[in-house]
């Protein structure tokens, strides 16, 4: 976990997220609101169907900040980093920019943009009470915070769903999912029917159309292993937890799904949100899914998604045999949105494009409008307290829980490298290597590249 001091910032006033009132904003540190015009472009990449509701955004900021113009900027994907890089550099940059969380970190070595920990500082801004931890923490280098998070990076690898109807053919008690990797293997022997053409309903599997470094990293983290040293600059994943975590998805994958060969086929030419999912037709008892899947769940089968005595959810089961272990799921490790403010900019729209990002961060008009109007939770703990999100989603109150117990992963730019060098090392174990082994020598080769990167970076 990143260092809790970075995380705290020692500020010296906590303030109520959703009691920021337009008069507060307007004593900003910076006092830019009320004061002299001044104007930016905001460049992002939230896609025309979602740029009605950030034009709104726009809009409520600047009924408290009527000096402040704002153009909205949105861009397409094609050429993206291009664009960015690019944007960040120039002469006449946009105020404020939407980068990837490896972008932040890059531009900020680079000293194109600015930090923000004075301004929140300055604004007595508490982001430890404001942000889930796995949240802020995404979005912290070299001790200083760059932007806000939004929209969430975890709620990716920290729940499950799990089908009702299933468990209850099987024999198993549905209002009591599996809570530990054991009790998860005990339910899986009994929700697995395989035919002579091999898998015809699986209970679960511990990856879905490949291994892969993702998949490894999200049970590494519920045996309380770590990929990464909190700085960032050691690479861990071959310790006891992960040896002991790959052993584990090996042998369920060999002794409860019949070998990697028969989880493959059965997750080939799966899609997320096709109708034809396995879990929508009782052959998939347990689904490791990121939040989106209640979209699917709800657009693909309403009849079930209307009844919850046919599914439930539950947090991702932890290794029972290991006392330091506990639920707890992965954030940035494979992206976080935030949006940067260029070094190359007059200390006015600076000012000013701080002022737009803490709205947008922070206050129930900018990002909690903005993300509940699609059905998204929040990084701000207090915007996902909206009874609405309850009436909308029967188990709001489990993504919540999943959010809590998410992790900030330390990533650097090398990254997609380290990615691939752990996938390789994972299916090799999938098809009889020794865990221990390619472990240690794709810790070996992950650590070559840290250490060529922090070389090259020179802290």
């Amino acid at each position: 976990m990143i260092n809790r001091i970075k995380l705290i910032l020692v500020l010296c006033l906590v303030v109520s997220l959703l009691g920021v009132s337009s008069a507060a904003l307007a004593q900003d540190s910076s006092g830019v609101c009320g004061g002299d015009p001044v104007s930016f472009t905001f460049l992002n990449f939230w896609g025309a169907a979602r740029e009605p509701l950030m034009n709104q955004v726009i809009q409520n900021f600047q009924q408290q900040c009527p000096n402040i113009t704002i153009t909205n900027n949105v861009q397409g994907f094609d050429g993206r980093e291009e664009l960015v890089a690019s944007a960040v550099a120039s002469s006449n940059p946009p105020g404020l920019i939407m980068t990837t969380r490896i972008e932040t970190y890059k531009f900020a070595q680079e000293g194109l943009i600015i930090p923000i920990s004075d301004y929140v500082s300055a604004a007595g801004l508490d982001v430890n009470e404001i942000f889930y931890e796995g949240e802020i923490g995404n979005q912290i280098y070299d001790d200083q915070l760059w932007t806000f998070p939004l929209p969430t990076a975890g709620g990716i690898t920290g729940l499950y769903f799990y089908n009702k109807d299933m468990f209850r053919a099987a024999g198993l008690d549905p209002d009591d999912p599996p809570e530990t990797w054991q009790e998860l293997e005990t339910a899986v022997a009994a929700l697995t029917r395989m035919d002579a053409l091999g898998i015809e309903a699986l209970g679960a599997s511990v990856f879905t159309t490949q291994p892969s470094s993702e998949s490894f990293a999200a049970w590494l983290y519920t045996n309380n292993g770590r990929l990464y040293s909190d700085d960032g600059r050691t690479a861990t994943f071959n310790s006891p937890e992960g040896v002991e975590t790959l052993q584990w998805m090996v042998d369920f994958t060999n002794n409860l799904n019949g070998g990697v060969e028969l989880v493959t086929d059965f997750w080939s030419g799966v899609e997320e949100s096709s109708p034809d999912h396995p879990y929508f037709n009782e052959r998939l008892g347990f689904h490791f899914a990121n939040v989106s899947f209640f979209g699917h769940l709800q657009n693909n089968d309403a009849e079930m998604w209307a009844d919850t005595d046919r599914w439930g959810i539950a947090l991702r089961p932890y290794n029972g045999e290991n006392p330091d272990a506990k639920p707890a799921g992965i954030s940035g490790l494979s992206f976080a949105w935030g949006y940067v403010i260029p070094a190359n900019l007059p200390q006015d729209v600076q000012d000013a494009a701080y002022a737009f990002l803490e709205f947008l961060g922070t206050q129930k008009d900018g990002g909690c409008y903005f993300l509940f109007e699609q059905g998204r939770p929040s990084p701000v703990k207090e915007c996902n307290e909206n009874p609405a999100y309850y009436d909308a989603n029967p188990y709001w109150d489990g993504v919540l829980e999943s959010l809590a117990v998410d992790v900030s992963v330390p990533v650097t730019p090398v990254q997609a490298q380290i990615n691939d060098i752990l996938t390789r090392a994972v299916e090799e174990a999938m098809f009889g290597a020794d865990p221990q082994q390619v472990l240690d020598r794709a810790a070996g080769e992950a650590q070559a590249l840290l250490d060529d990167y922090w070389a090259r970076v020179g802290s």
